[in-house]
């Protein structure tokens, strides 16, 4: 279903608690559509699709079996959405405005694709979360009332891809398998006075912190084992007291050259 008006100005996710009715879709029938309310429909598809809607209500998907794609462009949500023990298959929130995203123990057969979206007011939660794809935070920004995003003992068969992603608050990965690497370039991470990257105990085969990553807090990469290469190739790092853990790390290969840190350095390779 298209809503957008075609109007840079009035599609903006951001200004969306100001779209009218016409532009309105309530969370309860969005949640209908997703469990199969449509599927008796003569050549329905598989796909729920929706462009430039205020989705009203709370969008609560805890536990739910969802066989279809689930797909919102430039949409805007009133409050945070629950994935919480979920199972479905992938899920597309692009340029869009959401008041944080809570997908604890989800099962996604496919992609979690938050690309240009703003999670604001509440974090992306994904703790013991499993992925069959991977996870897209490109151009994303993400503020938590603390942590960011907060997916610790994330097992993905994909890759973790959040090239210039923005937060405000940490960016939280201990345990996490990601055996197609993690891809930071260019990212702003921001927690000062803590960890901006927790990433010990990490699984993966790269870690690419490059092209301006910043991190305003500490980077932890505490017995981290990453198969092929570590770069830091024109990062900052601006710790408090500590820029860099590496006590126990293991990499393949560690680049670290025209890194810019304004603290010091702990490594015990």
């Amino acid at each position: 279903m298209e809503l957008r008006t075609g109007m840079s100005e009035a599609d903006e996710p951001a200004a969306g608690g100001q779209w009218g009715p016409e532009r309105s879709v309530r969370a309860a029938v969005v949640k209908a559509l997703l469990l199969g309310a449509n599927d008796q429909r003569s050549g329905a598809v598989a796909a729920l699709r929706l462009a430039g809607a205020r989705i009203t209500g709370r969008l609560d998907l805890s536990g739910a079996e969802i066989c279809h794609t689930f797909s919102l462009e430039g949409c805007r949500l009133g409050q945070a959405m629950s994935l919480h023990g979920a199972t479905t298959r992938t899920i597309r929130i692009t340029n869009s405005w959401v008041p944080g995203i809570g997908a604890e123990l989800v099962r996604i057969e496919g992609d979690l694709d938050l690309r240009r979206s703003v999670l604001e007011g509440g974090s992306l939660i994904l703790i013991n979360a499993r992925m069959a794809g991977n996870l897209h935070l490109a151009d994303a920004r993400i503020s938590g009332p603390t942590v960011a995003v907060r997916a610790s003992g994330l097992v993905m068969e994909g890759g973790f891809f959040g090239e210039r992603l923005i937060t405000q608050g940490g960016l939280r990965l201990p345990g996490a398998q990601l055996p197609k690497g993690l891809f930071l370039q260019g990212a702003r991470l921001e927690n000062r006075g803590g960890v901006a990257l927790a990433a010990g105990h990490v699984a993966t085969s790269t870690v690419d912190c490059s092209h301006g990553f910043t991190a305003q807090g500490v980077v932890w990469l505490r017995r981290a084992r990453i198969e092929d290469l570590l770069t830091f190739e024109g990062a900052h790092l601006n710790g408090d007291g500590t820029a860099l853990v590496c006590i126990g790390m293991q990499a393949g290969d560690f680049d670290f050259k025209t890194v810019s840190y304004m603290v010091s350095l702990r490594s015990r390779l």
